[in-house]
């Protein structure tokens, strides 16, 4: 805890010097004068609504016609046009999806007319009340993306309805260039443009936010930002940046996705919505659980002049995903298949989440806020894992050394070498058997826990010309996680063959020979070991920034620039990553047979669970006893003494690892109008400093290092944005970008980490972190052609290529033999992994959208919307034994769904299908690994039979597509999941 406050303290001391820094600059840059009207000019100003829906609308294209003076009204609706000569103009307003309006107006010298102003559309005189939500949604985000100066996609959360269970990645991977990483049957993690999840920025309202982990990854990453612990209530629209601005955070290296929440001042009236229903996933045919799911959100104005803005919003949400898994391994060149092995888990999710947003308008100039938000994630999963795997080192047997009648009989087997050996001769493509293998029973449970808290203040002030915005947010997490149970481990004399002649990914195991090693097991035979995996961080994330905008609007030609500052500090503790152990010994404080008495006390079968005779794939799969991990703990909590802790790993704790690192920042900004060429170019200037302590840990050697880091380096972002209107509604667009992503978190720390398998074999890991390791930096050329059509449409394409320096990728190896391995001949045949600067890499890519709306159509087609988008990549990287494709990028992914409202229902349908890709690159083909295509249906049905109650029903990869990972090829595969179809049901209303 005293660690906690000194960091605490560090953050805001730094903080609030930056914040000093931030109104010395901000005092340099503003003078009296430039808030002042030109002699014999006056403004105009305003506000633009829907008056169909009574919302505001931000991003209407404002201009006076026949005069250079356009701009884009304000999230709340409003508009000024400053330094406008006296006269009569034509005012004309248009946003996508209504009806563009014009309205006289007259300026009057060192004055300003006020002009409210309404629009509308036919489609609302036939039916308000099936198109206020999809419609709108969907209006508003292109609105935003055809007025963008750079290359984004923008999508309203409205436009597709409610979000399945909550959770934001399930809304997410519907757009375009994007695509999702799921973990234990769950979507948590976000790709852009292919890129791996931990290469690009998640953002809320502009902020990157504290996400601390612990355990298990999944592979994303530890700065992999996990959307599903964001409630989807709370968020307005999502836009997606895949050419950054100076005035963006640079670190992202395929994309940065921005979630905005909502505000009160979004609408003109009273929002309250509302959603109530159960989930349920079907992949088990036995285990028929329904769980609760619901959230509220409150929108609301006050006071004389609505000067005073509430948004609230709390969300409950509850998941069970049964989660089956079997696994083999295919390690070597040749076909021999060396484990056998089946996993069960119910995987049991909980996000509790609330948001507030508090703002006062003190008039129309100024505007201040106050933001906190609490999100609070539970993880719990009973895991049940069965597996045979090879010994010896995997060495094939030589029957002419130790005969297989001499084996069925008790014998190990040997090699040619008369070296341990464990896999039989005469293994095929499709058929492999284990002999005398080591056999792990497990039962676990894991429990993960974590909190996330944010406090925020914002300011904007305003002046005839120019804008001053200021944010500061400070964003604590943590996360707390525990995997225990115990291992019941054995090597019989009993063999099992792996029989994938049907199918690669549904093997049929058969016990060849020896006693049972399924149900039944002799248990006296076998030992067993208590195990915790604890892991505890902490990660606090406190920014503050501040932007000046300048508008020179009565030059001959409209120039607007923008300067600011920014300093965010990224403070994680890994406080405890601990692997300790204990042997059972029962009553004698013998593990197993016990040499003086010749018996075995211990009595593993007491913690069998007779009930349980399940096996995986709805019984298709081998069977084998299950063990209570509850009874364990009831044994362990009431004879401790029967648990003998195991060599040193209950007496080793490692020190806590501390990272911290701060960001300062500046850039400048430009965008210019020359007719219908609209041109942003500027500079962003990063300073990284990175301090760290850590250690080298070995469970089994209590001589531990500490060692630590202190580095800084410098990165400029330039960037170039160039968007031409062909027509009004045909655009082009061209740009030049740069951006970088840091290594990874826990790979800033010189630490090299030794973690021992429970499952007797003696081997483990060993990760070696690089702290010399340099971030990745891209440079991304843009180019594509955007068409929007009306009510509400937009088909596009384009292509792009990164070039990337310094490419960090992920070596795994096995750890060979001998002195000179390494590690001085220690962790023989450990899985070793590190991570280094390939040197470079490019990512070449197309892409494609299409997104339309058919309301003019005559009934009943005017219900009808469709939507599509493709995205493919093409990646090379210099490896150490030359070029190959990058590791975790997705070569191509589409998306494609249609919707159609007929009076009271809406129907959804949607398909998604995301290519293989390499998981992890090893300079041996048959170590690299491979995840396999993905192809996934989604059907949403909704009645509304008034505005205020719908019923939905929603369904989640509907023909129920599993994931297999492999080695090589699919003859080669390494575990194959099977995540079942996920349904919700419900109401939900909106007043």
């Amino acid at each position: 805890m005293k660690t906690n406050n000194c960091s605490r303290d560090f953050i805001l001391r730094h903080l609030l010097r930056r914040c000093g820094l931030v109104f010395v600059f901000l005092a340099i840059l503003i003078s009296p004068p430039a808030f002042g009207q030109a002699s014999g000019t006056g403004a105009v100003s305003g506000s633009v609504r829907n008056s169909g829906t009574d919302a505001f609308l931000e991003g209407a294209e404002v201009s006076l016609i026949g005069a250079p003076y356009t701009t884009l009204t304000r999230r709340d609706g409003g508009f000024t046009l400053s330094n406008v000569p006296a006269g009569s103009y034509q005012l004309r307003v248009f946003y996508t999806g209504l009806d563009a309006k014009e309205t006289p107006i007259v300026v009057k010298a060192g004055d300003t007319a006020f002009v409210p102003v309404s629009l509308a559309a036919d489609v609302y005189k036939l039916d308000v009340f099936t198109v206020a939500g999809e419609r709108e949604g969907s209006a508003a985000a292109i609105t935003r993306q055809r007025t963008a100066l750079n290359v984004v996609n923008v999508v309203s959360t409205d436009a597709f309805g409610d979000v399945a269970d909550g959770n934001l990645a399930n809304f997410m991977q519907l757009l375009p260039s994007v695509s999702a990483f799921k973990q234990s049957g769950d979507l948590v993690g976000i790709s852009v443009r292919g890129t791996p999840a931990e290469l690009n920025s998640v953002m809320l309202d502009g902020t990157r936010f504290a996400s601390a982990v612990a355990g298990s990854t999944a592979g994303l990453g530890d700065r992999t930002q996990f959307v599903d612990r964001i409630p989807a209530e709370f968020i307005k629209e999502i836009a997606v940046t895949k050419g950054s601005t100076p005035d963006q955070p640079a670190d992202s290296l395929g994309g940065s996705i921005n979630m905005i929440t909502k505000s009160a001042f979004d609408f003109k009236s009273r929002v309250v919505t509302y959603r109530a229903g159960v989930t349920y996933n079907d992949n088990r045919r036995d285990f028929k659980k329904y769980v609760p799911t619901g959230a509220m959100t409150f929108l609301d104005t006050f006071g004389k002049d609505r000067q005073f803005g509430v948004a609230l919003s709390g969300s409950y949400s509850r998941t069970i995903n049964p989660y089956e898994t079997v696994l083999m391994a295919h390690s070597d060149p040749d076909m021999r298949n060396a484990q056998a092995r089946m996993l069960n888990d119910i995987a049991e999710r909980v996000r509790v989440g609330f948001s507030g947003k508090l703002e006062y308008r003190l008039d129309n100039t100024l505007r201040l806020g106050v933001n906190a938000a609490l999100n609070y994630y539970a993880f719990n999963d009973d895991r049940v894992n069965w597996q045979a795997s090879a010994g010896g080192s995997r060495r094939i047997v030589d029957y002419n050394v130790v005969s297989r009648a001499q084996i069925l009989a008790g014998a190990a087997p040997l090699d040619s070498a008369r070296a341990a050996a464990g896999i039989a001769p005469g293994f095929t493509d499709t058929f492999s058997e284990l002999l005398s293998p080591s056999i792990t029973n497990s039962s676990a449970t894991e429990n993960r826990r974590a909190h996330q808290y944010k406090i925020g203040v914002d300011g904007e002030k305003t002046w005839a010309d120019s804008k001053l915005t200021i944010v500061a947010s400070y964003n604590p997490s943590s996360f707390d996680n525990n995997y225990y149970g115990i291992n019941v481990t054995r090597v019989p004399a009993a063999g099992i063959s792996i029989d994938t002649a049907k199918a690669s990914n549904r093997p049929v195991f058969i016990q060849t020979y020896g006693p049972t090693i399924g149900v039944g097991a002799d248990y006296t035979q076998y030992v067993a070991a208590r195990f915790e995996q604890p892991d505890i961080t902490r990660e606090e994330v406190g920014d503050i920034r501040a932007d000046y905008l300048k508008k020179f609007s009565n030059l001959s030609v409209p120039l607007n620039l923008k300067t600011g500052v920014d300093y965010r500090n990224t403070h994680r503790w890994l406080i405890n990553t601990y692997r300790p152990q204990w042997l059972f010994t029962g009553a004698d404080r013998v593990q197993g047979r016990n040499g003086a008495t010749g018996t075995n006390d211990d009595n593993v079968a007491q913690f069998l669970d007779p009930s349980i005779t399940y096996s995986i794939f709805n019984n298709a799969m081998w069977k084998w006893d299950t063990f209570d991990a509850k009874k364990v703990e009831t044994s362990y909590r009431a004879n401790p003494e029967y648990w003998l802790p195991s060599g040193t790993t209950v007496a080793t704790k490692a020190i806590p690892r501390i990272i911290s690192e701060g960001v300062s920042s500046a850039y400048v900004q430009g965008d210019v109008q020359i007719g219908s060429l609209n041109l942003l170019g500027g500079v962003r200037v990063e300073h990284t400093a990175v301090r760290g302590v850590s250690q080298n840990t070995d469970p089994k050697n209590l001589t531990n290092t500490t060692v630590s880091v202190n580095r800084s380096y410098d990165k400029y972002f330039p960037s170039l944005h160039l968007r031409y209107n062909v027509t009004r509604n045909l655009l082009l667009r061209a740009s030049f970008s740069t951006g970088s992503a840091r290594p990874s978190i826990s790979n800033m720390l010189p630490t090299t980490t030794i973690s021992y398998l429970t499952d007797g074999t003696g081997l483990g890991t060993v990760r070696q972190n690089n702290p010399g390791i340099k971030p990745n930096y891209a440079q991304t050329y843009d180019f594509s052609v955007e068409y929007y059509f009306e009510p509400a449409g937009v088909i596009s394409a384009g292509v792009f290529h990164k070039d990337i320096k310094d490419f960090i990728n992920t070596e795994t190896r096995l750890i060979g033999s001998g002195p000179n391995n390494g590690f001085g001949g220690l962790y023989e045949n450990f899985v070793f992994t590190t991570s280094n600067n390939l040197g470079s890499a490019k990512v070449k890519g197309l892409e494609a959208n299409y997104n339309q709306q058919f309301r003019n159509l005559p009934k009943p087609f005017n219900g009808l919307s469709a939507f599509a988008n493709y995205t493919r990549l093409d990646t090379t990287g210099q490896y150490a034994n030359g070029a190959s494709q990058l590791a975790q990028f997705t070569p191509w992914t589409y998306n494609a769904g249609v919707s159609y409202t007929w009076g009271k229902l809406t129907t959804r349908l949607s398909y998604r299908r995301k290519s293989a890709y390499l998981a992890s690159y090893s300079a041996t083909p048959w170590s690299s690994t491979y995840i396999d295509e993905l192809k996934e249906v989604d059907v949403n049905l909704e009645f509304k039979l008034r505005p205020s109650l719908s019923f939905f029903l929603d369904i989640s990869n509907l023909h129920d597509d599993g994931y297999d990972q492999y080695s090589l090829n699919m003859s080669r595969v390494n575990s194959a999941a099977d995540p079942g179809r996920r349904m919700n049901a419900g109401i939900s209303g909106r007043f």
